[in-house]
């Protein structure tokens, strides 16, 4: 027991000592808005819908739940094409009910610069964070009962208990066909503004969280295809790093317009150190897109957590695309 506390605490101190991190995702290429404003309308269809949940850290302390549920659909004006969408993001951290909020405005441009599709995406947004009224401070320490008690002053000042602000995102993505692939590459920057977040008269400006992601699917043969992906993000002095791939088997023909299924494992690491492997099963559907996968936890906090660590859940709904690709017009010969 005096074992399981310690480890915690340390999660708490590293919570604290790592608050430059933003939220991940473990099925990134499932949540299209928050990897890369640039992806708003970049798909095959004329809208889509996406959702995804992820719950961690439930076998030591409060559950950490973050959702996140976009909207984005394709804008052709003449021959040029756009995309438009929102997306809004819920997360609840631990026992102090550290709570964000986030309703993202995003906007794209999509076109061709010689044999390379691009596409370029700009988000705006507004975001409020949240602490529960439970949380306790060192001050507030009883050593009489050898616990903390609410009850005792916090001698803290000037806290705010909810803070907001504004901020902007912006991203690339390119992509080329090389035979039968087309490698498809993107670079975001979030917090561009450095936006103020602070509870205290503590000054901190969020620094900029930069995103590279690669991937590509590749056709084995007539039954098999393989998607390797990678994901790097840096935020300050927080590193992670996903590496891995879906290996994916087109089904036959059926009545439920199930096109393909597919497992994918990847391993994240943190910090150059290994943090968890991520094992992702999943079905693809002519309009949707489903996904489940699992972190087994293997970092230093795995003797408390017994290797568990986060779930997730997605799902993607993309409608027929109605804009025809060429357009032809009928003309009476003489």
């Amino acid at each position: 027991m005096v074992k399981k506390i310690l480890y915690i605490i340390v999660i708490l101190f590293f919570g604290i000592s790592t608050k430059a991190q933003d939220i991940h995702f473990s099925q990134f290429y499932y949540s299209p808005l928050t990897l890369n404003p640039a992806n708003t309308g970049h798909f095959d269809g004329d809208w889509r819908l996406s959702n995804i949940f992820r719950t961690q850290w439930g076998s030591i302390s409060k559950p950490y739940n973050t959702i996140a549920v976009g909207f984005d659909k394709q804008i052709n004006i003449y021959s040029q094409k756009f995309g438009a969408g929102i997306y809004f993001l819920n997360d609840k951290s631990g026992s102090a009910d550290l709570t964000a909020n986030k309703i993202m405005i995003s906007l794209a441009y999509h076109t061709k610069i010689e044999k390379f599709k691009v596409h370029y995406g700009l988000q705006l947004g507004y975001v409020n964070k949240k602490y529960g009224t439970d949380i306790t401070f060192p001050s507030q320490f009883d050593w009489d009962i050898g616990k903390f008690n609410g009850e005792l002053p916090n001698n803290e000042t000037n806290l705010k208990q909810n803070i907001s602000y504004f901020d902007v995102n912006a991203g690339v993505v390119a992509s080329r066909k090389i035979g039968k692939i087309e490698p498809e590459f993107g670079y975001s920057l979030f917090h561009i503004t450095n936006p103020k977040e602070q509870f205290s008269t503590y000054k901190n400006k969020l620094p900029l969280r930069h995103i590279f992601h690669l991937g590509a699917q590749m056709e084995l043969n007539k039954m098999f295809f393989v998607i390797p992906r990678i994901l790097y993000m840096n935020h300050k002095r927080a590193a992670d790093m996903v590496l891995g791939g879906n290996f994916g088997y087109y089904l036959p023909k059926n009545n439920y317009s199930a096109k393909s299924i597919f497992f994918g494992p990847h391993v994240r690491t943190v910090l150059n150190q290994t943090d968890a492997v991520i094992v992702a099963f999943g079905l693809n559907f002519t309009n949707m897109d489903i996904g489940i996968s699992y972190d087994v936890n293997v970092s230093s906090l795995s003797p408390a957590t017994s290797h568990r660590g986060a779930l997730e859940f997605s799902l993607i709904y993309r409608t027929k695309n109605t804009n025809p690709k060429k357009i032809t017009f009928p003309c009476d010969r003489y």
